[in-house]
């Protein structure tokens, strides 16, 4: 009776830091052209901290002819369908698995075309969103103002520009409180919501979220909410949008190198990406 206790208490432990990541595979879906799409996420089991996995021995995909594609930059809490590999249309029973290292431990996204695994716009839209989707949406537009190839300084601000449009599906709705969206939050009102949970829902309509994908060091945007954890906190509202859609942000870098940003132009159901890659140099 203690040690089944004991058990539930600890495995309703929440971490701020020291734990690792967990890779995921969120499904496949068929292409027009007879090829498949493997979508794959991830769990930073930690509740702030985040971790930087360079690629390599720690951090892999594999076969590695299909291209390393995935973060190495990795926020809190749970993030999914955040990216893709395409493979050919005879890839039959062999799999693509995502191995990640970290806090000690190695773990493995095992993606394959089983069919229990198959999924399309409308699963992408329930586990993205927590529940329900919308028929007829399209996925929103994004575009970059100028090069997708930037250089900057450390500290030194860059305004990034994109331009998103969408469908007007669905309609704009911000989270509903604690009880209404069926999320735990903590004293400071993030919520606490752990992989495989359902139930939690996402605020609804056209927003711009911007991550740090690659680089040596920390990236500060402004203005910045974290995608999949901010826009499911009680209240939060896809802020308002321009007339023209063009949303500005600055990136400041902490440390030289080469980073990878992702924009993503979400409408609470879909998402489509655009990188941007800075190499950013040291202060004079």
């Amino acid at each position: 009776m203690l040690a089944a206790r004991g058990a539930a208490v600890a495995q309703n432990l929440q971490y701020l830091s020291g734990q690792r990541v967990v890779p995921a595979f969120e499904g496949w879906e068929r292409n027009p052209d007879g090829s498949f799409t493997l979508y794959f996420g991830y769990l930073n089991r930690n509740y702030r901290e985040e971790l930087s996995i360079p690629l390599g021995t720690d951090n892999r995909l594999e076969p590695s002819g299909l291209g390393q594609v995935q973060p190495t930059y990795f926020y809190p809490r749970r993030h999914r369908f955040l990216f893709s590999v395409q493979v050919p249309a005879d890839w039959g029973d062999r799999q693509v698995t995502w191995t990640l290292t970290s806090a000690g431990r190695t773990e493995t996204a095992r993606g394959s075309l089983l069919p229990v695994w198959e999924v399309n716009d409308q699963t992408i839209m329930e586990n993205r969103a927590g529940s329900g989707f919308a028929d007829g949406n399209l996925p929103p537009t994004i575009e970059l103002d100028g090069d997708s190839a930037r250089t900057a300084t450390v500290e030194a601000p860059l305004s990034l520009t994109v331009q998103i449009g969408d469908d007007g599906i669905p309609a704009t709705r911000a989270v509903g409180g604690p009880n209404d969206a069926r999320i735990d939050v903590d004293a400071t009102g993030r919520p606490l919501f752990g992989a495989g949970r359902f139930g939690r829902r996402n605020a609804m309509g056209l927003r711009v979220a911007w991550l740090q994908w690659r680089g040596p060091g920390k990236v500060a945007f402004d203005p910045w909410y974290m995608e999949g954890i901010d826009d499911h906190m009680p209240g939060w509202a896809p802020p308002p949008l321009p007339p023209d859609g063009k949303v500005v942000t600055i990136a400041t870098f902490s440390e030289p190198g080469t980073y990878v940003l992702r924009a993503m132009a979400d409408d609470g159901y879909l998402y489509t990406p655009i990188d941007v890659t800075v190499t950013v140099s040291d202060r004079p």
